[in-house]
């Protein structure tokens, strides 16, 4: 991107930061009343039972008043969400909230206040609920009280019903045990285990870990002279002291599927009431409803009794009825007096059922303990589609029925019957009326986007409903007489039709079936983009794929007057415009037989529709009656006749513009030319609402031609790029590029020109010097400055000292060639540069049918003209650019979380790449991976895993498309059948090699056809696999890779999750050795000891002959794709914010990213999936941005503190993140790829804030993830490895530590080879571990090998290779000094003992009688008694002879070097400071050796006690922080 752009998008940014503080038109005054806005008091009303509201525990708070501080804009609604949430007022009924009365002049409440829509606001009546609560005070001065009275409602119906709900909101909250209303579309939606995780109850260590410590036992004997005994024992570890890698083993264990954690189980908590239901005397009669009864309730109490509760217009009371007869007369009292109706539904269940009370306690927001779960975890998800887990438990069966379940339905519509159900909701009024509603301010334009959010969301849903009951038959088609691929439906006002079925043959000329299915998805896509750039005038319906058991169902809401005849209508419209019109011709008014209204002036003599009037009158009025609403595009049911209109050519250039869609002509049948942006096959269409609707959105983007001409058929992109299968012809020619592609090439280009326009400015100054210089100096400067540019870029070469192929040279290139520095002074105005595309170049069109062709083709092919060519070089780019950068980058370690198919996919397509490519793809890898020769070479590093996620994508696609065919038109209980026994031939075949099919046939008829999957076999499924990837990907995959390269577990997953299948949880057996290893029937018994046989003879199955068995498909779950786009106004927000905090504004950045933050809260709800991304996003900016100001404190003078605060909210950070977290789990899924990249950053966040324990069990559940969702062998693993090894230094688990690193680095070095410098990087974590655990040798060993790796990849020069080069003579100085020691101590060793000899020949000379013989022995003696006693030795060498000595004279063994040099300093040296290592460093070679004994202390540990783990991890080697490693 060039400088002049990015500062455009400054700019961008700069302004959406001033429109964010100019909120509202208020500026920093809304700011300032946010903060200074004085406080509200809620007064509220007693309820009649004192159970009902419990004491406060803080008699400072008063339960009947409530003081709130909201925010100017928030609304009277929003107060009373609050206010039911409050524990001093969750029991209340329906009320409203009012100022105190004040009387007036007239009687009435004193007016304080009249709004500009003639409303007032009065004392003592009811605040309209959108009423803003600045807006009601804004009769006070700020000084002034604030208060406002909940004032009791009457009961209606409506209300009625919701309290029935609220109750039931109380009684059985969200993620307990106790709720039993709810009916999700699968098992276990939106399933969390965060909490577990958290917890540590996944792990091993949630139960009481052991370790084998060794205890000295006292012998017996007195004295010193006692030996003491050496036993092993059991000691438990505590829990706060155990972590989550305390059981690790050095193979990475793999979690059985049938254990794998996959939701949080419910909380167990104690009915309130024992059941709720509405009364079968339900409706109230016309008599008792005139007398005010709104609804009766049956409720069974757990006292034994069961009421029927009646509501009035005043309240509810207990009535006379039974069970079996209606009385509605109120039940008297225990005293005989007839109590009042109580206003409150619970408030009456308080003063009836004292167990109601005691046990409605210890729920929210009664209870006072902290809730067990986080609420994000339990509460219902309101606009995002819920998350079904792959792996699923069948609940238990229902122990009592649950009626209200069945009578929800009533409580939301208060329908009783078909007659009162009020009419379907008018989806597209809805929506496009949402689109209407005004966005000129920052307010409006968040309360517009969320209501398009929520109704979006509420449209999918419908839609999800709407196909379920269309698949299974229970809605007759509109048209029953046609093909019945062809059949039409309409059920709740949405109109569903089948996407995958041409029976009309509208793609018979593109690939018939196959082409419209891909069709309809290049729509969806095409309408998500329009919808997110919003054109002002034109409309979109609401548009959702759904894509259940097999079938692709397209859902859109009612285009206006589609199924009306208007063609009178149209007439008379004609006929009031013509005589309305002055100075319009006739055929000008023909023209206008649409009524565009709105238009420009111009639009009625745009040229093109006036020649097409003069040119056709006759067939002008044939396209009246065949298609009356169609006024813009080409007409599909009469090719060759094009409708155009001004005004929506109008708007249609804002689409050219933001698409960068080139103007351009197409020619009708009659050859007159029109003018599009977008293609001729985009339609606009005029509804009778007056609205302009755009349909087929798929023609959005280019023709990708390169794919026409090159792969549709004939050779393969791989192995066998030579050969030609026959039949391997792609299944369609619907092939066009991606939106995403068109900007990067785009981009490119414009790099490209700008370095053009820089050249030739460069040149034109180049040569002005030459002129004025002299002709000497000339050359040589120019050489100089040749030069430069050269040696600086061979040193940022991906390998400068190693060849690479000719695919990464040449990739490399092209990568540094576009990242040269462009000087943007000198290039002008960037509007200059122009690059669009022409959507209809080589469109191919539909052949007469007479002429007996396939396809016509297309007309528009002159590639003289640039927009045309535009098309074909992005095309090529896409092949030889965008495909190769993706790899290198996978090569160079820039792309990180390609995990899965899934992520591949979406990597895939954020680069522009389409799917079809994984062929080339997979080609290109093969030639990054050959020799510098160009042979090919076994891939390596990251270019292995990258290959078998390509090849193992290619081969999931490949079997949904198999798996699709064979259960399409399936009846569902024999979608069972079909999959379980396409499951055993893909991944089952090692347990049985020919698994037969069971088809159970309905019965309904004599003759039932067996189904195509009754006939399939492993070998035919292996045959069809290898052709959909020749005819998809063009690539031969190899047979043997099916049976022996598939990763089957994480294949089952992908294939579950992506094409909607739930699967019982059990362990499913992939290979014979894994058969034979699992106990059944006896075996299973022998393993139980022998206790408690008859209960494990019940659970015992029988030995299963196949992999898979019908009831292990649970239920097959939609797969839905949504049109909704990402919200604008918040993503505008969010990146001002990055724009800040890139200029170095990080305060004010992060301020902005908040901003954005809560917005995407306030549009989307908490529980989104947009949201958790959001949050991930600000926390790993607050993550990174501690990495920098750590690093700086790193740099800074020596004296610093490293532990001084970092200036930021790291807190606030950690707990985004977990919700991150959950959010994920509960919309994404709990073993998706983007959880597991959240889960890790919170590990990184954890470890940064000093939590290592729970980092450690974090680090855990990404690995679980990894196996889970990858399986082992992937480079990231050995990086999550690496920061776990980290994280145990730094709580001293050094040996542990060393484990990990060790077996990342053996990882490492089997993935990539002995001298990448990933294997330098996991060495360098190596040594860190080995000098932590005292192993000097093995330290120096991997430093020197690491030395020798970065010294011939990054060169001397290189920083990394300095530090390592520093370590390294560290080390040696160390090992040096220790080898010199040796020798001393070797040496002292044997002048003591030759003294000692001496001493005692002259002892045996002089005899018992020589005094002063034995006057010496006695100084010698007390000598060696006083190095006890406080004589100070200062020569560590001395006292290591003296310490031989005197161990040589007991008969002992010496002491060991480590054991002497550790001793020394404890005897001799005590209350010496402990030394940094760079202070050891420094004095290594000094006189003596008290450095040497030193470095040694420290080395082996014994410092740990004096100073603290964080002291410690200052003092280690260069390069390491706590922080842990660089992801």
């Amino acid at each position: 991107m060039s400088a002049q752009e990015q500062t455009e998008n400054l700019q961008n940014g700069e302004e959406v930061q001033q429109e964010v503080v100019q909120a509202n038109g208020d500026g920093e005054q809304v700011e300032e009343q946010a903060v200074t806005l004085p406080p509200i008091t809620i007064r509220i009303p007693s309820p009649s039972c004192s159970r009902t509201v419990p004491k406060s525990q803080d008699s400072s708070e008063p339960r009947n008043r409530l003081t709130l501080y909201p925010q100017p804009t928030e609304t009277i609604q929003d107060l009373k969400i609050l206010i039911n949430d409050w524990a001093g007022a969750y029991w209340l009924g329906p009320y409203s909230l009012r100022l105190p009365f004040v009387a007036g002049d007239d009687g009435r409440g004193k007016v304080f206040s009249k709004k500009q829509d003639l409303s007032e606001i009065r004392a003592g009546e009811r605040l309209n609920e959108w009423l803003e609560v600045q807006d009601a005070f804004a009769h006070l001065e700020d000084e002034e009280e604030r208060v406002l009275d909940i004032v009791r409602e009457p009961y209606g119906e409506f209300t009625a019903r919701q309290s029935v709900l609220r109750l039931l909101e109380l009684v059985a909250p969200a993620g307990t045990s106790t709720n039993t209303t709810s009916t999700p579309l699968a098992l276990q939606s939106g399933a969390a285990i965060f909490e577990s995780v958290r917890d540590g109850l996944l792990s091993s260590t949630a139960e009481p870990t052991y370790e084998e410590v060794e205890v000295a036992l006292p012998s017996g004997r007195k004295g010193k002279g006692g030996k003491k005994e050496i036993v092993k024992v059991k000691r438990a570890v505590s829990g706060d002291k155990s972590h989550a890698f305390a059981d690790w083993k050095a193979d990475w264990p793999s979690v059985p599927l049938g254990s794998l954690p996959i939701a949080q189980p419910l909380l167990e908590v104690s009915p309130c009431l024992k059941t709720i239901q509405i009364s079968p005397f339900n409706p109230p009669p016309p008599h008792l409803r005139q007398l005010g009864h709104q609804l009766y309730l049956q409720i069974a109490l757990l006292e034994g009794e069961t009421v029927t509760v009646i509501c009035s217009t005043r309240g509810w009371y207990v009535s006379k009825s039974n069970v079996n007869q209606f009385d509605a007369a109120p039940r008297p009292s225990a005293d005989g007096s007839i109590p009042a109706p109580t206003h409150s539904l619970v408030d009456l269940l308080h003063s009836i059922s004292p167990i109601f009370s005691e046990r409605l306690s210890k729920l929210a927001p009664l209870s006072l303990e902290p809730p067990a779960l986080d609420p994000l975890s339990t509460v219902a998800i309101p606009q995002a589609e819920p998350a079904y887990p792959w792996l699923a438990t069948t609940p238990k069966p229902a122990t009592a029925p649950e009626v209200l379940r069945t009578q929800l339905a009533f409580l939301h519509t208060g329908a009783y019957g078909a007659d009162s159900v009020d009419a379907a909701r008018d989806w597209n009024e809805e929506i496009q009326g949402i689109r209407e509603l005004p966005r000129g301010s920052m307010q409006e334009r968040v309360f517009r986007e969320k209501m398009l959010q929520k109704v979006w969301a509420e449209f999918d849903q419908a839609a999800v409903r709407a196909v379920q009951t269309v698949a299974r038959g229970d809605i007759p088609p509109i048209n029953p007489a046609e093909d019945p691929r062809a059949h039409m439906y309409l059920q709740s006002n949405i109109f569903i039709t089948q996407g995958d079925s041409d029976a009309l043959d509208a793609y018979a000329h593109l690939g018939g079936d196959a082409a419209m299915r891909m069709s309809h998805g290049k729509d969806a896509a095409g309408v998500k983009l329009l919808n997110k750039l919003d054109v002002d005038g034109l409309y979109m319906l609401g548009h959702t794929i759904v894509d259940w058991q097999g079938r692709r169902w397209i859902c859109q809401s009612i285009l206006p007057g589609i199924f009306s005849n208007r063609r009178k209508e149209d007439e008379d419209e004609q006929e009031a415009s013509a005589a309305n019109a002055d100075g319009k011709d006739k055929k000008e008014k023909k023209e206008d037989w649409v009524n565009v209204s709105g238009g420009s002036p111009t639009s009625a003599t745009s040229e093109p529709p006036v020649e097409t009037a003069e040119d056709d009158e006759t067939d002008s009025a044939d396209i009246d009656s065949e298609n009356p609403m169609m006024i813009y595009g080409l007409d599909s049911e009469r090719q060759t006749t094009i409708h155009w209109d001004a005004a929506t050519h109008k708007l249609m250039a804002q689409i050219g513009t933001a698409h960068r869609l080139a103007a351009h002509k197409v020619k009708d049948g009659k050859g007159e030319e029109h003018e599009f942006y977008a293609s001729a096959e985009v339609k606009g269409l005029r509804g009778t609402d007056g609205r302009r609707y755009l349909l087929d959105a798929q023609r959005l983007s280019p023709v990708d031609i390169e794919w026409l001409e090159k792969d549709m058929e004939g050779k393969l992109a791989g192995p066998d790029a030579d050969a030609e299968v026959e039949g391997a012809n792609y299944p369609h020619r619907l092939v066009m590029l991606r939106p995403e592609l068109l900007e990067t090439f785009w981009e490119s280009e414009l790099k490209r020109w700008a370095r053009g326009v820089a050249d030739k400015a460069q040149a034109k100054k180049d040569q002005e010097a030459k002129d004025e210089a002299s002709k000497e100096a000339g050359p040589s400067s120019e050489k100089v400055d040749g030069d430069a540019p050269a040696t600086e870029e061979s040193g940022e070469a991906v390998a400068p000292k190693e060849e690479q192929p000719p695919a990464v040279e040449a990739a490399a290139a092209h990568r540094a060639e576009e990242e040269k520095p462009v000087d943007a002074s000198v290039i002008g105005d960037i509007k200059q540069f122009e690059l669009r595309f022409n959507p209809d170049a080589f469109v191919e069109q539909v052949p007469p049918k007479e002429s007996g062709e396939t396809f016509l083709p297309s007309a528009i092919t002159d590639e003289s003209d640039p927009s045309i060519k535009a098309v074909r070089d992005a095309s090529v780019f896409l092949r030889s650019i965008a495909i190769p950068a993706v790899v290198l980058d996978v090569l160079t370690g820039n792309t990180s979380g390609l995990m899965d198919g899934q992520s591949l996919s979406k990597h895939l397509h954020g680069r522009g790449i389409n799917i079809r490519y994984l062929g080339h793809l997979a080609s290109t890898i093969v030639q990054f991976s050959a020799g510098s020769d160009g042979k090919e070479k076994s891939e390596t590093g990251h270019l292995s895993s990258l290959r078998n996620i390509v090849l193992q994508e290619m081969v999931f696609r490949a079997s949904k498309h198999v798996l699709r065919e064979l259960i399409s038109g399936l009846q569902p209980e024999t979608v069972t059948y079909a999959v379980s026994h396409f499951l055993n031939c893909l991944l089952g075949t090692s347990v049985n090699s020919s698994p037969s099919a069971t088809f159970q046939p309905i019965g309904v008829s004599d003759h039932e056809d067996e189904p195509a999957y009754v006939k399939l076999t492993p070998e035919s499924l292996r045959r069809q696999i290898i052709e959909e990837v020749q005819q998809r990907f063009r690539w031969t995959l190899d047979e043997e890779y099916l049976t022996q390269g598939l990763r089957k577990k994480q294949l089952l997953r992908e294939l579950a999750v992506r094409i909607g299948l739930q699967l019982a949880q059990r362990e499913y057996i992939f290979d014979r050795e894994q058969a034979d290893a699992t106990p059944v029937n006896g075996d299973e018994e022998k393993t139980s000891n022998g206790k408690d046989k008859k209960k494990k003879a019940k659970t015992v199955a029988p030995k299963r002959n196949t992999t898979f068995e019908p009831e292990d498909i649970l239920t097959l779950v939609p797969v839905v794709k949504s049109t909704a786009p990402s919200v604008t106004v918040a993503e505008e927000i969010l990146e001002a914010g990055r724009n800040t905090i890139n200029r170095g504004s990080i305060d004010l950045g992060l301020e902005f990213m908040l901003e954005g933050l809560q917005l995407y809260e306030n549009i989307h709800s908490i529980i989104h999936p947009e949201v958790a991304s959001v949050y991930n996003q600000y926390s790993q900016a607050i993550h990174q941005l501690a990495r920098v100001k750590i690093q700086q404190v790193a740099a800074s003078a020596e004296g610093s503190d490293p532990e001084q605060p970092l200036g930021l909210d790291v807190s606030s950070a950690l707990k985004l993140q977990r919700q991150a977290v959950i959010v994920a789990e509960r919309t994404l899924g709990v073993y998706h790829h983007e959880t597991a990249g959240y889960y890790f950053n919170l590990a990184m966040l954890e470890n940064l804030e000093g939590n290592a324990q729970q980092a450690l069990r974090y680090f855990r559940h990404v690995l679980t993830l990894w196996d889970v969702i990858h399986g082992p062998g992937h480079p990231e693993i050995n990086t999550v490895l690496s920061n776990a090894g980290v994280v145990l230094q730094a709580i001293n688990e050094t040996t542990l530590s060393l484990s990990l690193q060790k077996q990342a680095y053996e990882s490492t070095l089997s993935l990539f080879g002995s001298a990448h410098i990933q294997t330098g990087q996991s060495l360098h974590q190596l040594t860190q571990a080995h000098f932590l655990a005292g192993d000097m040798p093995a330290a120096l060993s991997t430093s020197e090998q690491a030395l020798a790796i970065f010294t011939a990849r990054l060169g001397e020069e290189h920083g990394q290779t300095k530090e390592v080069k520093k370590n390294v003579e560290l080390l040696r100085a160390v090992l040096d000094n220790v080898e010199r020691q040796k020798e001393r101590n070797e040496q002292a060793k044997k002048e003591s003992q030759d003294r000692l000899k001496l001493a005692k020949e002259r002892v045996g000379q002089l005899g018992a009688g020589a005094g002063t013989s034995a006057a010496r022995g006695r100084r010698l003696g007390q000598g060696l008694a006083g190095a006890n006693g406080g004589v100070r030795i200062v020569d560590p060498a001395a006292l290591q002879a003296v310490a031989a000595a005197a161990a040589a004279a007991n008969g002992q063994q010496p002491p060991v070097e480590g054991q002497a040099s550790a001793a020394a300093p404890a005897d001799g040296q005590e209350g010496a400071p402990a030394l940094t290592a760079e202070e050891i460093s420094a004095q290594i070679g000094a006189r003596g050796t008290e450095s040497v004994d030193e470095l040694v202390r420290f080395i082996q540990g014994q410092q740990a006690n004096q100073a603290p783990a964080v002291r410690r991890g200052k003092n280690a080697l260069r390069g390491k922080r706590r922080t842990g490693a660089k992801r």
